[in-house]
């Protein structure tokens, strides 16, 4: 069963596979970081076994900060993790803004802040801890032979593959939790997925932008920035004869929200997915 509303923030280079995210630090976000992780690692072609250790380290640190950063489950704050693969390595930084580390960081005691960090430290190459306004880790891992620059398919967008592989895995996970059908789920990994494939043909800038709102029955998606009218072109672009867009078809709500962005109009795309 789906907890209270969560807003999942994924901001995704299109030239290189490089990933922002911002969450709020809760077990609802450990499936998240991990499912965006193995995607990372599918699109630069990472060894395996490195993957699930990376994958490993990175779930402790993640559950370092939801365990100890913010003790009252009331008052959750958030959690942001950037995923930065160079060459052979991937530089992973997991970041909280709770009550941060005292002495006994690192002891390997249960009710120390830095349980679990001696097991990050056998794993990763490199790490360095930060305790300002909360606690940084940033891990190096070691990732067979990646292809950091894996990140075009037959010709596709840039930044294609880690974009709608992302998307594609968080929505998953994000329907799960609030109790859709296996039809509806399949239903909404479509819409999502033509909404990745076209969208970025409409981008502004080098980043694209997602959230990812879970809510009771529901989750909205925000994907943009986008040209002018690039939001309804995405849109256009799902026709099928007879059915119509794809995407207006299978979401409860289309719309568009006008901004600005570098200094230029543009404009994101949203949509809302109910379980029906």
């Amino acid at each position: 069963m789906a907890g209270p509303d969560q807003v999942i923030d994924i901001e995704i280079g299109i030239f290189r596979s490089d990933v922002r995210l911002e969450l709020t630090a809760s077990e609802d976000s450990l499936p998240v970081v991990r499912q965006t992780l193995r995607s990372i690692g599918e699109t630069i072609e990472a060894d395996e076994e490195a993957l699930e250790d990376a994958e490993l380290a990175i779930t402790e640190a993640l559950a370092n900060a939801v365990e100890h950063a913010y003790p009252d489950a009331d008052e959750r704050g958030p959690v942001r993790i950037s995923f930065l693969p160079i060459d052979e390595e991937m530089l992973v930084s997991v970041r909280d803004f709770g009550r941060g580390m005292d002495g006994s960081a690192g002891s390997g005691g249960k009710d120390a802040p830095g349980y679990g960090l001696p097991m990050i430290e056998g794993i990763a190459r490199r790490v360095d801890i930060r305790a300002a306004d909360g606690t940084e880790i940033e891990m190096t891992f070691a990732l067979g032979t990646a292809n950091a620059n894996a990140t075009t398919v037959d010709g596709a967008a840039p930044g294609l593959l880690p974009a709608e592989r992302i998307l594609r895995r968080v929505v998953a996970v994000v329907a799960a939790q609030v109790d859709m059908s296996v039809e509806r789920v399949m239903e909404a990994l479509l819409v999502v997925e033509l909404v990745a494939r076209h969208g970025l043909r409409y981008l502004v800038g080098e980043h694209v932008k997602i959230r990812v709102t879970r809510g009771e029955g529901s989750f909205g998606l925000r994907l943009g920035p986008l040209e002018e009218n690039g939001a309804l072109r995405v849109v256009k672009d799902t026709d099928v004869p007879v059915v119509g867009s794809v995407v207006q078809r299978l979401s409860e709500d289309v719309r568009v929200e006008k901004t600005q962005a570098q200094g230029i109009n543009c404009e994101y795309l949203l949509l809302r997915i109910a379980t029906r």
